[in-house]
């Protein structure tokens, strides 16, 4: 499970607001705010197996979703359903990882994510379930030869989790390095996730 998100909150309420480098009218403008509509973009980028039984089969994928939802500042609770947007996965540099011989040949694509539903867990994570599907493939028979066999695709369930509540606020505190990165303009704010996500907060005032 991805815990890196919520420990995003915690981090962002703690940041100090004393340095030179704070932008005063930021928080001001965002301190006042009463309902906000957040986008939190996710992407993922990393050298991952794309056939299914064979851990050498890799190549470097990416992919993206995005989570929207309305937030109640004062009432700390969600206002309506969140919004999930799925986006195809891109698989390049195919090789068979650790060996001489030829890369795996995909008879379809591969998808990293594609979302199945969106649930509430407790008060400040928004679990996204989702399936990881392996296309058709022909493998190398290595170490025993470099001739390619057969396999079948299939789907591996998963899930990516997306802390809420994060006041946003914090895009007027300093630019300090560390696990959060806010955006030179202080119009959105990221981290590095597990498992290969980065994560991109946006605010956009209701009321």
């Amino acid at each position: 499970m991805n815990r890196s998100i919520p420990i995003l909150a915690m981090f962002l309420g703690a940041m100090p607001l004393q340095s030179a480098a704070q932008d005063a009218a930021t928080e001001k403008k965002w301190s006042a705010a009463k309902v906000v509509s957040w986008r939190v973009e996710g992407v993922f980028k990393a050298r991952v197996q794309v056939a299914k039984g064979d851990m050498g089969s890799k190549g470097d994928v990416t992919d993206r979703l995005t989570v929207e939802y309305t937030w109640d500042q004062k009432g700390r609770k969600l206002i309506g359903e969140p919004k999930v947007t799925d986006f195809p996965s891109d698989v390049s540099n195919l090789k068979s990882d650790g060996t001489n011989c030829g890369p795996p040949q995909l008879n379809g694509p591969y998808e990293h994510f594609q979302s199945t539903s969106v649930t509430m867990m407790g008060r400040d994570l928004i679990e996204v379930k989702g399936t990881r599907t392996f296309p058709p493939a022909k493998i190398s028979n290595y170490p025993a030869s470099c001739s390619m066999s057969p396999v079948a695709g299939g789907k591996e369930p998963e899930a990516v989790h997306v802390g809420v509540g994060v006041h946003p606020k914090s895009l007027g505190a300093p630019h300090m390095p560390g696990a959060v990165t806010i955006a030179p303009d202080r119009k959105s704010f990221s981290m590095a996730g597990t498992k290969g996500w980065t994560w991109t907060y946006t605010p956009t005032l209701v009321e």
